[in-house]
């Protein structure tokens, strides 16, 4: 069965590394594309969705802004199961600053490249503690363009998502700062998991995989 991996802004697929999955699934990356010029989430959704191969049953695995594009691509292209990790399910889930930021314009504001390269407020809030885990987060965020980012910031304040969608299943940290545990809902808190969980917990995240998995077998 074909598992399909999104990661999160300010990450590639590298992020999954530590991510084991049962043997008769076989991991595939959806790396992110370049938006066009104002387009519309669902839109880029459809888009992503275009490497996947629609032919048997799926599951996609979404990380932070990658879980949102993952419920896009499902609303269109229903999956068998969406996994998401330190994301949010719906709408209601989004922390009051995001919110803040969508109605006074910040995530447009030209201080933006500023923000972008301020590095400690990065690391503070994906829980980045090691130079190692550091070092990577700053690479990949360098390597983000700044049309992206604009775009991806505008679709997460501005995501019109108004409930959690069925079939899916949200994984997230207990001292995640980014998205807070007190304004999600998770079916599975990572005790001490924190934004970039997926690296520092791989091994509690695996298990529930091999679990939530599992019982797709006969689809293999």
């Amino acid at each position: 069965m074909n598992v399909y991996f999104i990661s999160g802004l300010g990450a590639d697929f590298h992020a999954f590394d530590r991510i084991e999955i049962p043997s008769f699934c076989v991991k595939h990356d959806l790396p992110w594309l370049e938006p066009l010029p104002s387009e519309a989430l669902n839109h880029y959704a459809k888009r992503m969705a275009e490497r996947i191969d629609h032919s048997e049953p799926f599951v996609l695995v979404g990380l932070s802004f990658g879980g949102i594009v993952a419920i896009e691509i499902h609303q269109q292209f229903p999956a068998l199961q969406v996994i998401l990790i330190s994301s949010i399910s719906n709408r209601n889930e989004l922390p009051w600053y995001f919110r803040f930021a969508g109605s006074v314009g910040l995530h447009q504001s030209p201080v933006l490249p500023l923000i972008k390269k301020w590095d400690k407020a990065m690391y503070w809030f994906f829980g980045t503690r090691s130079a190692r885990l550091r070092g990577y987060l700053k690479e990949r965020m360098d390597q983000t363009t700044l049309t992206y980012l604009k775009w991806s910031l505008n679709a997460i304040v501005h995501w019109k998502q108004a409930e959690k969608p069925i079939g899916v299943i949200h994984l997230h940290g207990s001292k995640d700062k980014l998205f807070p545990i007190q304004y999600c809902r998770p079916d599975y808190i990572v005790q001490g998991g924190s934004h970039f969980m997926v690296v520092t917990h791989a091994r509690e995240i695996s298990r529930q995989f091999s679990v939530m998995l599992g019982v797709y077998q006969d689809h293999s």
